[in-house]
């Protein structure tokens, strides 16, 4: 995500078609409602015997709430007072057993969530991401999707993360501004810039490190070493499976926070990064 500047405008984005929900495993069947009956009904008795049942723990719960979710077309995010995802497709741990919640990436209190920014991480592989995320003070997001589809979460839902920069002006993109903004966007001071749309009202600013929730893909950048030309560095493509993983996640999100289309953005188009970082990424 470490990019460089570029004056590239924001390319209207599109929603794919959803990808299919898988089921949990274990998870029952959403039953269809049954019609009403008098006492002494077969249905009335198993319904009976159905509510007796002890309460499910922990994953078995979280498992039906998840087919219910699918059912409804509600979030199947099923997001716990931490702030973590328990889902299945959504991890905790890689298979070593390393944690992937980075408290050092986390900052503030996030209470509300007005956009999502997809990123690339400029490293090779979950292992140096999450290297990075622990040293103090990082950056990072709140989630991280590998080349082979797995989603890790890697920060509190409830809390902001470093991850967007300095903010471009939304209205010059969409040609709203007043003139006399128009007249000091022209001036082109990214600092300057970033204070004036920082205060603005989520929706006609972009989504910022305050609002927003951040979404990478492991994605290295090349050439590297010294002296190279930034406008020659390029990211990887992103893999299929990468993708297949980010439409359910940005689709999960945006119905757990009702959030629009409109305010799901590529890094590069919402701040000053390298126009290639996650320029392949589909949803």
């Amino acid at each position: 995500m470490n990019g460089i500047s570029s004056t590239a405008s924001r390319s209207s984005l599109q929603s794919l078609p959803d990808a299919p929900q898988p089921q949990p495993t274990g998870a029952a069947s959403p039953q269809p409602a049954s019609s009403p009956s008098t006492p002494g009904n077969s249905q009335t008795l198993t319904r009976m015997a159905r509510d007796a049942r002890p309460p499910l723990a922990g994953q078995q719960q979280a498992a039906v709430a998840n087919a219910k979710g699918a059912a409804t077309g509600a979030s199947q995010l099923n997001i716990d007072d931490k702030g973590h995802v328990q889902h299945e497709r959504v991890l905790l741990k890689t298979a070593a057993g390393r944690e992937t919640i980075s408290p050092k990436i986390e900052r503030k209190e996030m209470p509300e969530v007005n956009g999502l920014v997809i990123h690339q991480t400029d490293s090779p592989t979950v292992s140096s991401t999450l290297n990075n995320y622990a040293k103090d003070n990082a950056y990072g997001a709140h989630f991280l999707i590998d080349k082979d589809g797995t989603i890790y979460q890697t920060a509190s839902l409830n809390k902001t993360c470093n991850h967007v920069g300095t903010l471009k002006s939304r209205c010059a993109h969409e040609q709203t501004c007043s003139p006399g903004e128009t007249k000091l966007n022209h001036k082109f001071n990214a600092k300057a810039e970033n204070k004036r749309e920082i205060v603005k009202q989520a929706g006609v600013r972009y989504p910022s490190n305050k609002d927003s929730i951040g979404i990478e893909l492991v994605g290295d950048s090349f050439p590297k070493g010294p002296n190279i030309d930034q406008k020659k560095v390029k990211f990887e493509i992103v893999t299929d499976a990468q993708n297949e993983s980010l439409r359910w996640l940005i689709e999960q999100l945006k119905k757990e926070y009702r959030i629009p289309d409109s305010e799901v953005f590529r890094h590069p188009e919402i701040s000053y990064k390298n126009i290639t970082e996650a320029s392949t990424a589909k949803w």
